[in-house]
């Protein structure tokens, strides 16, 4: 990911979180074991012991076809991220977006808008095409699953490489990403070494207005990638956070959790 090149220095801060949106993003289980991908040398225990993310329909998993985050800075809320999902007959298209605006004196000071576009067939990832504009500054990702030797062939900012067939993407919507110690980052195209903790049950702040909270596990990734993230017990993405570069607090709350489990909105 290249600089921002903002030039008002008070909002600078505020901007350069966006690319930590987007890289804790992309690093985006099976509860019961998903096949662990090439560099995984055996598989682990289950991440989520109560969850399945091996087999997972998620248009069943998330209640509906959406499934939707605010994105908050501080506590205060700066944009969001969507996930929709839909079954067809060539697989599971999976869409992830994020829209980020930051406003100066009632102008657009700054944008950040991310999309990825992920065909799924038999829990793995057959192609993938991802678009980032930072502001201006365009980049994109493309992967495609090679039938002959099963690897995922992989274009973006730094070449054209060829990783495990079975890797996951950095989305986050399925907890098979649990169980595995490389990632696709979809920002830079590249794979990750992560180190993936669960850090027991608690309770976080979901839905509007902040009164509502639901129970999840605190999962802790290390590594090339670091991040928070957390799972209900039936192995649904519910929260995300990290520090961006500015040394801020990124939170996602999920808003659609609670019309899951019928908490207060």
């Amino acid at each position: 990911m290249t600089g921002f090149g903002f030039r008002y220095a008070p909002f600078m801060l505020r901007t350069t979180q966006m690319a930590a949106v987007l890289w804790a993003l992309c690093f985006a289980a099976p509860a019961h074991g998903a096949a662990p991908s090439g560099n995984d040398k055996a598989p682990k225990p289950a991440i989520l012991p109560d969850a399945n993310c091996r087999t997972i329909n998620p248009v069943k998993l998330y209640g509906g076809s959406d499934w939707t985050f605010q994105i908050r800075r501080e506590g205060s809320p700066v944009g969001t991220h969507h996930v929709s999902f839909h079954q067809g007959r060539d697989g599971l298209q999976v869409i992830s977006e994020s829209d980020i605006k930051v406003s100066l004196l009632g102008f657009s000071a700054y944008q950040f808008v991310y999309r990825s576009e992920a065909l799924w067939q038999k829990d793995e990832l057959a192609k993938l095409a991802v678009t980032v504009d930072d502001d201006g500054d365009k980049t994109t990702i493309s992967a495609q699953k090679d039938t002959p030797t099963g690897k995922l062939v992989v274009t973006g900012p730094n070449g054209t490489r060829s990783l495990p067939g079975d890797i996951f993407p950095t989305n986050h919507w399925h907890c098979g990403i649990l169980s595995h110690s490389t990632v696709l980052n979809t920002l830079t195209g590249n794979e990750n070494d992560v180190k993936i903790t669960n850090l027991g049950t608690e309770k976080i702040v979901a839905g509007n207005g902040g009164a509502a909270t639901i129970t999840a596990t605190h999962i802790r990734y290390e590594g090339e990638l670091n991040t928070d993230a957390w799972y209900d017990d039936q192995g649904r993405w519910v929260g995300l956070s990290f520090t961006a570069r500015d040394g801020s607090k990124i939170t996602y709350r999920c808003l659609t959790c609670t019309k899951i489990d019928g908490s207060p909105q």
